[in-house]
């Protein structure tokens, strides 16, 4: 599997984004992603993500007019909410790589900015709090 097969696969799992079911879907998408990191060693960062995002926009440009930005907007997500999280921890050439997606994504989406996410920081962010203080053993509805 490629990195765009896999991010258009996980664009599925994006309605179910929710602290409950995160941590499932985020391992599932790791396993899947290890083998695609794997085939990263000893290739050009910069130009395996200039060929996965020219996939993206390919893909967006097989959409209908209406549904191409909701897709943009889905495939940053998939990039900061699993992709990156995932290279971050792969660590090496994955984090080269996520780096140099991250620069060319900005440089052609600006006004769609993707910065990688970390999975500790998003889970963190599921965390209950008032006024900054952690409200610990509370449980949304």
């Amino acid at each position: 599997m490629d990195f765009a097969a896999l991010i258009e696969e996980a664009r599925a799992d994006l309605s179910a984004f929710d602290a409950a079911r995160y941590p499932d879907r985020f391992a599932a998408f790791e396993a899947r992603a290890g083998a695609c990191f794997e085939a990263l060693a000893g290739r050009d960062a910069k130009a395996e993500a200039q060929a996965l995002l020219d996939a993206l926009e390919a893909r967006r440009a097989a959409l209908p007019r209406r549904e191409q930005k909701q897709a943009l907007t889905e495939q940053k997500r998939v990039l900061a909410l699993f992709l990156s999280p995932a290279a971050r921890r792969y660590g090496g050439e994955a984090e080269a790589f996520i780096r140099c997606l991250a620069e060319q994504w900005n440089a052609r989406c600006p006004r769609e900015p993707f910065t990688p996410g970390d999975y500790d920081a998003i889970m963190q962010g599921f965390e209950a709090s008032f006024l900054g203080i952690p409200l610990r053993g509370f449980k949304r509805c």
